[in-house]
């Protein structure tokens, strides 16, 4: 996840084992898709705001695909990734993903995204989106559970990470800047316990 001058010390946070979006095991709506999608999902595949890596090692077991990158600002999130029994062909490195080394560019089949977009200060949104635009091959797909509303008594708008959206604001963000469209989207009925009903799955292919 790439750094402002709003974000917190993601690293430092991963050091002090401070990661309560961590809950040690792959997302169950990414399971879910994988299930009712078999054999789509293939090639090359970035997990950005990659963290311990549970994403990334769920979609490093399926056939076809050929290497996941899992992406982290925190070396300290990417050491412990590696520090796991490696499960196909994943790898981790520490970087930004503004600021990819020009062989991630325009390199990927697929982008996971879970947890970034809405970590991110939502100044830096079309940021990201010209950032997974950027890393992915043409007709390459963008797919993501982003969090609606993670507001509760602890977290309020403007007082993120997290950081909720609206299907209104992902449309604007992606379709209507011509580089992307939205092929599939709907409510996952796999969550995390607490988010059950406050995701949205959805698939997009960039163009």
């Amino acid at each position: 996840m790439p750094p402002s001058s709003t974000s917190p010390d993601w690293d430092g946070l991963y050091r002090e084992q401070t990661t309560p979006w961590d809950k040690g095991a792959p997302a169950p709506p990414l399971l879910e898709w994988i299930d009712s999608h078999p054999g789509e999902c293939a090639g090359r595949i970035l997990v950005p705001g990659c963290g311990l890596g549970h994403d990334v090692r769920a979609l490093a077991t399926l056939e076809g695909v050929s290497d996941v990158v899992g992406l982290d600002l925190s070396q300290t999130a990417v050491d412990q990734a590696d520090s796991f029994p490696k499960v196909g062909r994943e790898r981790f490195i520490a970087g930004d993903l503004f600021a990819l080394d020009p062989d991630q560019v325009g390199t990927y089949d697929w982008v996971w995204e879970h947890t970034c977009f809405c970590a991110i200060d939502p100044s830096m949104r079309e940021d990201y989106v010209r950032a997974v635009h950027g890393a992915l091959k043409p007709e390459g797909h963008l797919l993501g559970v982003f969090y609606l509303d993670p507001y509760d008594d602890e977290h309020q708008p403007g007082g993120g990470p997290p950081h909720g959206c609206s299907l209104e604001e992902l449309s604007e963000r992606f379709e209507q800047s011509g580089r992307f469209l939205i092929e599939e989207s709907f409510v996952p009925t796999r969550s995390y316990p607490g988010r059950e009903g406050l995701e949205r799955l959805v698939k997009m292919r960039r163009i």
